[in-house]
């Protein structure tokens, strides 16, 4: 018979003791968390994933927040931005953008998510992308590691601050001013310069073709409630640096206008619900784009009398009353991303081209160059991990401690591990041969 180690904490007013396998464990608190402290040498993989700080995983409602407690350099080593084999000089360059832009996100202190769960910066590209200590064990994980050497604490400082090293994958030939994109005052160190990755990039210019209707039907998935066939598009952009473009949409039932930047925002959250077989499109080089609307940079035309043949891709899915019989709308553009700050396409390009990362920073910021961050350079961190899954399932490669709402309760094995979480506790279970770890626990008293 196979065993499992099965703990559920519950809340309830008073504390009891643990009680046997299988039983439940009363605790008084209002909050449930199981804390993974892996033992050196061991890994704890989530997914893909794989994890050697302290883990907590703190059940809220029905679902947990899962949190990595790091160094810094544990941090900026599972940095997943951009290709460890790319030039060293573009390595070094972007290790400073992370570290820097950490930097300015901690001086701003922690709001929304990071506020309300307690962690300092988010793991996804909401934030920067951290995959986990992990990533650089694989290839080329040395040279990533070297890179963080060589810039140790160094950040981009503006007016004796950590700036605003914001970056993304690709400008296209040149960057975006920060108040065209997102509004307010102009930041001196994010307005536009030229970015050479023209025939390096993969995404430095792309153009694709949408029926008409289906760009009238995702402005409507998004509140912007005017049907009819379209007429015509327009962009209203003002000069370079002067603020967004607006996007003026005519059809027989009225007038949509909405700035340009928002339609990314549209196209990419229901584009491909709405229309899976036609976006993301694919290129004239039959590569397919990486969203539906990749960046800010773009223009549209509506050709009135375009169309031709329907994509067999949209026949395939939509209603014969649906499907539309003129018009398309001709979207170009370039560049993957906000298009703000450093184009890390573009600095792979100056790097090829002998730029070293103090030459590429400089360009990319407008003058601002490495330097010592000394104070804003923290020694650990809180890095939010998900938030709101119900089930979390771990693999453990060697010894980890546990703790169970702060109280160590064993050194655990390697092994499978199913963290469940639901209103009023959490239930962990492990693997049978943790079964003489548990045996230990019981009789032990949980403190009020």
């Amino acid at each position: 018979m196979r065993h499992f180690l099965v703990v559920a904490l519950v809340l309830f007013a008073l504390a009891t003791t643990v009680a046997p396998v299988g039983a439940t464990v009363s605790v008084d608190s209002g909050v449930a968390e199981v804390d993974l402290i892996p033992r050196p040498g061991t890994r704890i993989m989530m997914g893909d994933r794989s994890y050697g700080g302290h883990l907590r995983l703190r059940a809220v409602g029905d679902g947990f927040i899962v949190t990595e407690l790091v160094s810094l350099d544990d941090y900026l080593s599972g940095i997943r931005e951009v290709p460890f084999g790319w030039p060293q000089e573009a390595l070094a360059a972007q290790v400073v953008a992370a570290r820097t832009y950490l930097a300015w996100t901690l001086l701003g202190g922690r709001s929304g998510n990071g506020a309300r769960y307690g962690y300092d910066i988010c793991a996804t590209s909401a934030c920067q992308v951290y995959a986990g200590t992990g990533l650089i064990d694989g290839p080329d994980g040395d040279r990533w590691l070297a890179a963080i050497e060589a810039t140790e604490g160094e950040l981009l400082m503006s007016g004796g601050r950590p700036a605003q090293a914001v970056y993304s994958a690709s400008a296209g030939s040149r960057t975006l001013a920060n108040q065209d994109v997102w509004g307010g005052s102009a930041v001196s160190y994010l307005q536009p310069v030229d970015s050479p990755e023209a025939g390096v990039s993969p995404f430095d210019e792309w153009a694709f073709d949408l029926p008409s209707r289906a760009l009238v039907q995702l402005l409507a998935r998004a509140g912007n409630e005017v049907g009819g066939d379209l007429l015509s598009v327009q962009m209203d952009r003002p000069p370079e640096g002067q603020g967004k473009a607006r996007l003026r949409v005519v059809t027989s039932d009225g007038l949509i206008s909405i700035p340009a930047t928002d339609l990314k925002g549209v196209m990419n959250k229901h584009g491909p619900d709405l229309y899976p077989g036609l976006l993301p499109a694919r290129t004239e080089e039959d590569r397919r784009l990486p969203q539906a609307l990749p960046s800010y940079a773009y223009d549209i035309e509506f050709d009135e009398d375009g169309g031709g043949e329907i994509p067999r891709s949209l026949t395939d899915f939509l209603a014969p009353e649906e499907i539309p019989d003129t018009g398309l709308v001709l979207i170009v553009g370039e560049g993957w991303g906000h298009g703000v700050g450093m184009s890390q396409w573009g600095a792979k390009a100056m790097a090829d081209n002998g730029s070293d990362y103090v030459e590429i920073l400089s360009h990319y910021y407008t003058g601002l160059e490495p330097l010592d961050g000394g104070e804003y350079v923290p020694d650990d961190l809180v890095v939010g991990l998900d938030v709101g899954e119900g089930e979390v399932v771990v693999e453990a490669t060697g010894d980890f401690e546990i703790r169970l709402n702060g109280v160590v309760a064993g050194t655990m094995p390697a092994g499978v591990w199913n963290l469940r979480s639901f209103v009023g506790g959490v239930q962990i279970v492990g693997p049978d041969k943790a079964q003489a770890v548990v045996d230990d626990l019981v009789g032990r008293p949980w403190p009020q």
